[in-house]
């Protein structure tokens, strides 16, 4: 499995499915754990500096969890790490022309991703690329209305580009909707790479969650905003897909499109954010400072799952206390089972610090950034049932 997706904006029911069980779980706190934590640095070897000006968000993890891939857009190069002796191993310069060119030099790359093979995905605003295993041969996909067989899209639909490759290298997942950002996106994109099938999912999620972004309205007619996310976690033949914004979890089968909704209760936050803020900024400096309002309310974090003690881990965070203008904040650690049942809950004062946050051999690691080198906060549970 690799790093979780997100995107800034989400869900709730699909339209196209064949149906939609929903459950409830409430904490039934009869779990017992205690946790060490320590800190860990990649030896980057002698004459070499790991690319982290992008905050690794150009990283993806293989899915055995043994190597950290992490691409450097500006020479291009794909920087492999060991992750198991917390080494970097091999530096595979790229070519941005030629058989093997990338055509990505110095582009914005919201999404990198590397399959079970081999196979480099790095996806631009425009088009994907896909690099052999060899990394001598590229080939380019455009997810356009002209391109792509299976369900339409009309001209005015976009496939954006932050997204996520299946293991295999066969699927792309991300989310689509309309070019011109006027609306929320619409749902989930599905498209099969080797046939260039396009499956959509409405998800009305999106238009959900939507209320609560703060928008800026420049003069050029452009839009800034400050949203919410959605994340969608591919697990085997299911996608789970969970919001910023409801404490919800949504699994999806990719086999037959049945929904399955999972609603919980937390009493130590609110299972959802309530939007007492104002929602229109009149400038970039009104809008940052309204968001210090927004993020007061409970926000709710991406899943990780410990594939070694078959659990998935939730940090949340929610106001705490306020003391004159001094704002502090509460962690929550929520623990589910395999099947998404709710056993724990517990503030914590410790926190996944980042998007590359993933669990190895039982252990959390959260990426750092330790005085420009490549490090990661390493949170170990023992478990007492």
């Amino acid at each position: 499995m690799k790093k979780p997706l997100y995107f800034a904006t989400i869900l709730i029911l699909i339209a196209s499915c064949s149906g939609k069980n929903e459950t409830e779980s409430t904490n039934s706190n009869t779990l017992n754990f205690t946790v060490e934590i320590d800190t860990v640095q990649v030896d980057p070897g002698d004459d070499h500096f790991i690319y982290l000006s992008n905050y690794l968000n150009t990283a993806s993890l293989s899915s055995d969890k043994k190597t950290l891939y992490n691409f450097n857009p500006t020479v291009p190069e794909l920087e492999i790490i060991d992750l198991d002796d917390l080494s970097l191993k091999e530096v595979i310069k790229l070519e941005n022309e030629g058989p093997a060119g990338i055509g990505a030099a110095n582009s914005y790359i919201p999404m990198m991703d590397i399959s079970d093979s081999g196979e480099l995905f790095l996806n631009t605003w425009n088009y994907m690329v896909r690099l052999n295993p060899d990394k001598d041969q590229s080939s380019k996909f455009w997810f356009t209305a002209d391109s792509l067989k299976g369900d339409p899209m009309t001209e005015k639909e976009k496939i954006f580009p932050e997204g996520q490759i299946s293991d295999d290298g066969q699927f792309y997942y991300g989310s689509y909707g309309l070019l011109d950002n006027s609306n929320p996106k619409s749902g989930l994109a599905i498209v099969n790479l080797n046939t260039k099938e396009l499956k959509k999912v409405p998800l009305d999620l999106f238009e959900k969650i939507d209320k609560f972004f703060i928008v800026f309205s420049t003069d050029g007619g452009g839009k800034m905003s400050i949203g919410e996310s959605v994340y969608f976690l591919p697990m085997d033949d299911q996608l789970i897909i969970s919001t910023s914004t409801f404490n919800e979890i949504y699994v999806l089968s990719l086999a037959d499109g049945e929904l399955d909704k999972k609603s919980f209760h937390s009493q130590l936050t609110d299972d959802e954010k309530k939007g007492n803020y104002q929602k229109t900024a009149s400038s970039r400096e009104e809008l940052f400072e309204l968001n210090k309002e927004k993020i007061k309310e409970v926000t709710f974090g991406n899943l990780y799952f410990d594939n070694k003690e078959e659990k998935f881990w939730r940090f949340s965070r929610s106001l705490d206390r306020t003391i004159g203008d001094s704002v502090a904040y509460q962690s929550v650690l929520t623990i589910f089972d395999k099947d998404l049942t709710q056993l724990h809950e517990e503030k914590v004062d410790f926190t996944a610090m980042s998007s590359l946050t993933f669990f190895k051999d039982g252990s959390l690691y959260s990426y750092i950034n330790l005085e420009d080198e490549l490090g990661f906060i390493r949170i170990n549970p023992t478990y007492d049932e």
